[in-house]
């Protein structure tokens, strides 16, 4: 949806010419060709072959599942090779080590590892805590309204409503003497109507906002001047409705310097390593993780597991806490 107004002038526009080069690094045949040096890799060296099948399932499933799709398209990443054929090469370039179980898994030694290590949002690289988004290293926060669902990654932090309505908010490299409002009008906005660009003040940031169309979609676009660095918000709608304006306007207005209360907020969200009792199901274990959402589906696709499976007295198992 947002590459829909990223059809102006691309060159102007650094932060979207980083993205198009770093999508063209690799091709599909490319990550193909590395999925299976891996497996003969690791096969050779006397690790398990068939290990990389599974990886690449567990992670379209846990994808899917972080997307809100439970039955799964093909891809786990648009710009990837389709999860199905790469979990088929994957388990091809196994078998010609052999069958299933052989090789060194050393589960213990990866359980032991894990032990302990930060689970989702990296604090490093801001924190989504409900519909805020906190950033306690660059200090700055905003909030989105209740029916977004906000996604943080190191690139970006994308919020998506169910009624057909997105945005997106990175960071953007713009000279220090550019002014906002010149920014928005250098030509990387497809459909940008000039006339609505306005400077804008909120919460002592300066900030500049603008209006976009295209064949399908409505844009609101706002520049935001933060300790001498540049964030963009690209609010995108099927309809440029009250309550897309709305929300827009409530978001942005929310930008602001964090506080002691913002960062008390964060919780510190890990896997830990238990030992299943005698007993003991899926139910139980993932009760242990009262406080994250759909619990023992987490638990599930984290330790590869599916309803029904039992488990294993005194073997291993990974939940989540929450301190």
């Amino acid at each position: 949806v947002i590459t829909g107004v990223l059809g102006g002038d691309l060159e102007t526009d650094q932060s979207a010419a980083r993205s198009r080069l770093s999508l063209a690094s690799f091709s599909q045949a490319q990550e193909l060709a590395a999925d299976e040096e891996g497996v003969k890799i690791a096969g050779l060296a006397g690790y398990d072959p068939h290990a990389a099948g599974r990886f690449l399932g567990t992670m379209a499933r846990f994808s899917n599942f972080a997307e809100g799709d439970p039955e799964g398209g093909d891809d786990f990443l648009a710009t990837h090779p389709s999860t199905p054929n790469r979990i088929q090469r994957a388990v091809q370039t196994a078998r010609s080590f052999g069958a299933p179980g052989l090789g060194e898994t050393d589960r213990a030694g990866y359980l032991a590892a894990i032990d302990g290590i930060t689970f989702g949002d990296n604090p490093e690289e801001g924190v989504v805590v409900g519909q805020q988004f906190i950033h306690p290293a660059l200090k700055f926060t905003f909030s989105v309204p209740a029916r977004y669902t906000l996604q943080n990654s190191p690139t970006a932090v994308v919020g998506i409503a169910g009624d057909g309505e997105a945005v997106r908010f990175d960071s953007a490299e713009v000279p220090q003497g550019m002014a906002l409002t010149d920014y928005l009008m250098s030509g990387w906005i497809a459909g940008l109507d000039g006339d609505s660009v306005v400077r804008e003040t909120y919460n002592g940031v300066e900030m500049a906002s603008g209006t976009a169309r295209t064949a399908e979609w409505f844009f609101r676009v706002i520049a935001v001047r933060f300790d001498s660095e540049v964030y963009r918000f690209i609010f995108a709608a099927r309809e440029n409705s009250s309550a897309f304006v709305r929300a827009a306007e409530e978001t942005v207005r929310s930008f602001r310097r964090v506080r002691a209360g913002d960062l008390r907020s964060i919780r510190t969200v890990s896997v830990e390593v238990v030992t299943a009792r005698r007993g003991e199901t899926a139910d139980t274990l993932a009760s242990r993780m009262g406080r994250i959402p759909q619990a023992r589906e987490t638990f599930y696709i984290l330790n590869n597991l599916f309803a029904g499976d039992e488990l294993i007295p005194g073997q291993s198992y990974k939940i989540v806490s929450v301190k």
